[in-house]
């Protein structure tokens, strides 16, 4: 299962404006493969979208999470044509499962861009949370609906925690452990009294525990807060507060630490190095149980703002210095930080850049191995409408989407794009929408998010809108398939002139993701070593011998094969003269004449000779000497080479004549 996320930023006056949000959330997995190991071994072409929504009302996505067994959970808002309000609806689709299942109504009375958060398990669970009642001094309750694999539907809303005549009840950050417990953190209260909660819900249970405090904050308000479980139940929690110094408009960063799942909770204390912040903290904590903390805020200089980091090593460590991840920080949207199994962390962000003139996505990369940041990479290829999604996969892969369009320029044709980071490489972005969505006033044309399952493979919820004012939209729905072993479509076949010195082709057709094919060839059904071209020269070697040619076609699920119909190779053309034989000597009565063989081609092994007096073979003579008889004086001698090479019809040449004084 991949590291379940959830970020929803807080406005400056979120505490007085009685609104709630939600940052990062992490739940981890045991250990795993190396980084990409499974996403390169699974994943197929991607699918055709599948709508998830009728196309006659209005919907904005919240978010697609894929849990441990495989399941796929897509979660948006839903405003029927003629409806007033707006409802969170959900669909799944099963493990190992290409069909989608019907939307589920979880709630109805919300708006346009009411906050809700989906977090799945290891264990193939799915939980939504969401506030009910925001009205200030009413009842506040974070109420969370959960979906049962065995029993394939979801629960009413249960209660995490409640807050009679409340001001501020915050929306919960739920994480997991690996064997399902879910930990809760959340903040509730007032302005110079607010309190961080957390409750636990064990595996199968349906209520969550007592809720208990964390900290008090009696000076300013709780601005941010997130929360990081690993895979055997420790837990670290970090909140900002706003506004708690003297001097007023300042942010301090907290933490508290589970150090095992039936643990106690540290006191919060001020997280050491971190200083000032813009009031947007995010914690993740990787298999070995490593806790890193993301936040932003000032550089040195004190002119910009840089992406900052502080880790620790284990529940039990201090925690280290402070790295500065991205210097000069643009930033306007990000992801979570994304964590994998060998500890290499990724952050992805879209914000404006000066040298590019436009908004662009970029990442970042921390290395496990050294403890450093790479340089920032930009994934995008045009101009970003200021919105990135960006999921891992418990293999370690990372996928990002994101809007875009040509050029700032050129803003009408609005594309998502896709990138892969696999192997520690990220992919060339791509489109998944072959046909550009056009503008819609007064919303985004194009929205998505995306989820990275167990073994990296994505799937993406895709939300396109059309029309103008009072736009239509549908939400939809796409996936990368499951890889499978090429399939051959044309059988090998042996082409050419299948004899001796002649070159013959091997040819095939296959089809199969990223497959790749070797050919060999067999004589009498053996494979001859080296012989691994697409095309081969036969030899003599393979006279009389049965030749095939076998293509095997290869990717990560598997390899299949398809070998030619075995063919006798015949003797090869005759050998060719490229230096002609002739006769060296003195052509006397009793001198000897000398016939030289010529070069032949191919280079002939032996040679044989024929001696003749005016076209007529003398008899005996068939060395490549000849003595001169009286016979022979006033007479044409000749000399006949017959030029010889297994597997090959003979070449012969006649010298030109001689007459014998």
């Amino acid at each position: 299962m991949a590291p379940s996320t959830a970020h929803i930023r807080r406005p400056r006056a979120a505490a007085l404006a009685l609104t709630a949000a939600v940052a990062a959330v992490t739940a981890l997995v045991p250990a795993l493969p190396a980084a990409a190991a499974g996403y390169t071994a699974a994943a197929g072409p991607w699918s055709a979208a599948t709508t998830l929504t009728g196309a006659d009302g209005q919907q904005t996505l919240i978010d697609v999470k894929t849990a441990g067994d495989g399941s796929t959970f897509a979660l948006w808002r839903d405003r029927a044509a003629d409806g007033t309000h707006w409802d969170y609806d959900i669909a799944v689709k099963a493990a190992g499962s290409s069909t989608w299942g019907a939307s589920h109504t979880l709630a109805t009375g919300r708006a346009s861009t009411s906050p809700a958060v989906l977090t799945v398990t290891p264990t193939g669970q799915a939980v939504v949370t969401w506030v009910e009642g925001r009205d200030a001094d009413g009842d506040l309750a974070a109420v969370a609906a959960t979906w049962t694999p065995a029993a394939a539907s979801w629960s009413e809303p249960v209660p995490i925690a409640s807050y009679p005549n409340g001001t501020y009840l915050g929306l919960p950050r739920l994480a997991s452990a690996a064997d399902g417990t879910l930990t809760a953190v959340w903040d509730q209260g007032e302005f110079n009294d607010y309190k961080v909660m957390t409750a636990t819900r064990a595996p199968g249970a349906t209520t969550w525990s007592t809720a208990q405090p964390l900290a008090s904050v009696t000076s300013g308000s709780v601005y941010d807060l997130a929360v990081a479980v690993t895979p055997d139940g420790s837990a670290t929690a970090v909140w900002d507060v706003f506004n708690q110094a003297a001097d007023g408009n300042q942010h301090t960063t907290y933490t508290a630490t589970r150090a095992t799942a039936d643990g106690s909770w540290s006191e919060g204390t001020v997280l050491p190095g971190v200083g000032y912040t813009d009031g947007v903290v995010q914690v993740t904590s990787d298999a070995k149980g490593a806790t890193t903390v993301l936040w932003r805020g000032p550089n040195a200089a004190e002119n910009g703002t840089d992406l900052k980091s502080v880790t620790r090593t284990s529940p039990s460590a201090n925690w280290g210095a402070v790295q500065t991840a991205v210097a000069s920080f643009n930033y306007s949207d990000g992801s979570d930080p994304l964590t994998a199994p060998n500890g290499d962390l990724t952050y992805v962000w879209v914000g404006w850049s000066s040298a590019d003139g436009e908004p662009v996505v970029r990442s970042v990369t921390r290395s496990a191995s050294t403890g450093a940041w790479s340089a920032p990479k930009t994934l995008s290829t045009g101009y970003v409408t200021w919105d990135v999604d960006a999921s891992i996969g418990a293999d370690g892969t990372v996928q990002v989407v994101w809007p875009q369009t040509p050029s700032i320029d050129n803003g009408n044709d609005h594309y998502l794009q896709w990138a892969v980071r696999a192997d520690g490489t990220w992919s060339k972005a791509t489109a998944l929408n072959s046909e550009p969505v056009p503008d819609v006033s007064s919303t985004e044309a194009l929205s998505g998010e995306i989820a990275a399952g167990p073994d990296g493979r994505a799937t993406v919820l895709s939300r396109k809108a059309v029309g103008s004012g009072d736009y239509t939209s549908q939400v939809s729905a796409q996936w990368q398939t499951l890889l499978t072993k090429p399939a051959i479509t044309s059988k090998a076949t042996l082409n050419g002139t299948v004899r001796t010195g002649s070159k013959v082709t091997c040819d095939a057709a296959w089809t199969g993701t990223g497959a790749k094919v070797a050919w060999s060839w067999l004589r009498d059904g053996t494979v001859i070593s080296g012989a691994t071209g697409k095309t081969r020269t036969l030899t003599a070697s393979d006279y009389k011998h049965k030749v095939s040619c076998r293509a095997t076609v290869t990717n990560n699920a598997g390899s299949t094969r398809s070998t030619s119909a075995a063919v006798t190779v015949a003797v090869g053309p005759a050998l060719k003269a490229t230096t002609a034989p002739t006769i060296t000597g003195t052509a006397k009565v009793g001198y000897k004449l000398t016939a030289a063989h010529g070069t032949w081609s191919p280079t002939a092994t032996s040679y044989s000779y024929v001696w003749k007096r005016d076209g007529t073979t003398i008899t005996g003579a068939t060395k490549s000497t000849y003595v001169l008889v009286k016979a022979d004086k006033g007479h044409k001698i000749t000399a006949k080479v017959t030029a010889k090479r297994y597997g090959w019809t003979n070449g012969s040449g006649t010298t030109a004549a001689v007459t014998v004084r």
